[in-house]
């Protein structure tokens, strides 16, 4: 995979990429401009089959440019055209203005803004603003931008949809809410952040065939967790392997009324791969999972510890909190966990104990959903989801190891690496269990791969749990639950 294909960036580190493709690889920015149009174009037959009308709304800079050429590829096709110029385009400048020139010359339609427009089209093309804007939207930009979301037909952006932010995913007063948006050169912060998702469905990118040596000097602030990564981590395991070399994870939970947490948490580890799962919990749960599961050893603990040393000391990694509670046999638990220096993933009920406990450790993976995260850093839960970035990294500063936030757009950090986002997923996964389904990944994961990086092993986790939910969503996204995901697991993690 291209490094350009990998790594989101800043806006600015977008442009410096741009400048020396032009500049040091000679490559016209018209040229670009072009490759840009037909990427657009050929994205928008792939997603919006069979549209025979198109109405393109243009401002005043480079992503007008984008519109005017791509509004020629759609004539030479037969598509009926029209543009909506909301800034005269005999003010465009440089390539923008060729590219208004060469629709000039194919005698495309031309339509100034006016409040009456009416959107009469299978295909609206927004090239109204581009990723430098950094002002609240106003005026008969913010009419044009009202007009196209009040309408049902879908909306393809050029490069970022108008009114995002492409530095930090905020909307400036108003976005347009696209269907699809195609970006160039490099993949923009803005779309992967913050509100960026809310305002785009699906995000299709090229580099516009740019050199990679072009982007070798360009600051990544994220690192998009892809199948490159499952191959780094998935090694095909040897011939004369047996159980012993895939680890024993141990999962602490499931207090009373919970034990179906623990259960998903400890069938998931085992079906990741774990070579022994053992869990401790209540007394009835155990029996239970005894029942339906007896692939895993189910340790049934209430007052009496005097055998929780000896089990914890026979494990490579512990996963706690799924169904842990916060009572008296919680709390024990717990403090017994963080004694024994073993490996540790954190989630639920654990997290919610560390909240009040705060302690700083390398080696454990912190998964907490935003509600979780707001008690970790005494927040709100809108302080967290607003700049999402800035809340991972006062997590993993705070607590140290590796941190997962949970939510669109996952994202995986530590102290020492570029943090990694997961873009799969859908809102289906938004149902009880799924969070104790991804820690019995992250800990089945682990066990088998000790020697792997943490961060790198978290991210490729979360991308099997997610992609997995993809997976389940296909036949519809309502009424997914957490176990349906176990089926779905094998194929992911055997590429």
């Amino acid at each position: 995979m291209s490094i350009s294909e990998q790594y989101i960036y800043g806006p600015s580190t977008v442009a410096k990429v741009d400048y020396r493709a032009i500049h040091e690889f000679s490559m016209p920015g018209i040229e670009l401009m072009e490759k840009a149009a037909a990427y657009a174009y050929e994205s928008s037959e792939e997603c919006f089959p069979n549209f025979d009308s198109i109405q393109i709304f243009c401002g005043s800079g480079n992503n007008a440019g984008d519109a005017y050429l791509f509004g020629c590829y759609a004539i030479d096709h037969g598509i009926t055209t029209s543009v909506i110029y909301l800034s005269d385009p005999e003010t465009l400048k440089g390539d923008a203005y060729l590219a208004y020139q060469r629709y000039q010359s194919k005698e495309g339609k031309l339509i100034r803004w006016n409040e009456n427009i009416d959107i009469n089209c299978d295909l609206i093309v927004d090239g109204i603003f581009g990723i430098g804007i950094n002002r609240s939207v106003k005026g008969i930009f913010l009419k044009a931008i009202e007009l196209i979301n009040q309408n049902s037909t879908p909306v393809l952006s050029l490069d970022i949809p108008s009114g995002l932010s492409g530095e930090n995913g905020k909307i400036m007063g108003i976005a347009v809410r696209a269907d699809l948006t195609t970006t160039f050169v490099g993949k923009k912060i803005g779309l992967y952040i913050n509100d960026g998702p809310k305002v785009n469905k699906r995000i299709k990118f090229s580099n516009l065939d740019i050199p990679e040596v072009c982007f070798e000097k360009a600051q990544p602030i994220l690192e998009e967790t892809n199948n490159s990564h499952l191959s780094q981590i998935l090694r095909q395991r040897n011939k004369d392997s047996h159980k012993g070399n895939f680890g024993h994870v141990l999962v602490v939970g499931g207090n009373h009324g919970m034990g179906g947490a623990v259960r998903i948490t400890a069938e998931a580890a085992l079906r990741t791969g774990a070579g022994l799962v053992s869990v401790i919990t209540r007394n009835e749960n155990a029996q239970t999972i005894l029942k339906i599961r007896p692939e895993i050893m189910a340790h049934a603990l209430e007052s009496d510890h005097k055998n929780l040393p000896h089990i914890i000391d026979s494990v490579d990694v512990i996963a706690i909190g799924p169904g842990l509670g916060m009572d008296q046999w919680a709390m024990g638990l717990y403090e017994a966990v963080l004694e024994s220096n073993k490996p540790l993933i954190l989630d639920a009920d654990a997290l919610n104990i560390l909240a009040k406990n705060p302690q700083h450790r390398e080696d454990w993976v912190l998964t907490p959903h935003p509600g979780e995260a707001a008690r970790l850093l005494v927040c709100s839960n809108a302080e967290i989801q607003s700049d999402r970035l800035k809340s991972l990294k006062s997590l993993y500063d705070g607590f140290g190891g590796v941190v997962l936030l949970k939510g669109q757009n996952t994202l995986v950090g530590h102290k020492e690496k570029i943090p990694h986002i997961i873009s799969a997923g859908n809102p289906g996964m938004s149902t009880a269990g799924m969070g104790d389904l991804l820690t019995g990944i992250i800990s089945g994961l682990y066990a088998q791969f000790r020697d792997q990086d943490l961060h790198l092993l978290t991210s490729v986790a979360a991308l099997i749990h997610s992609t997995a939910g993809d997976r389940a969503a296909e036949s519809g996204e309502r009424g997914i639950i957490a176990t349906d995901l176990f089926v779905e697991l094998k194929d992911l993690l055997n590429p």
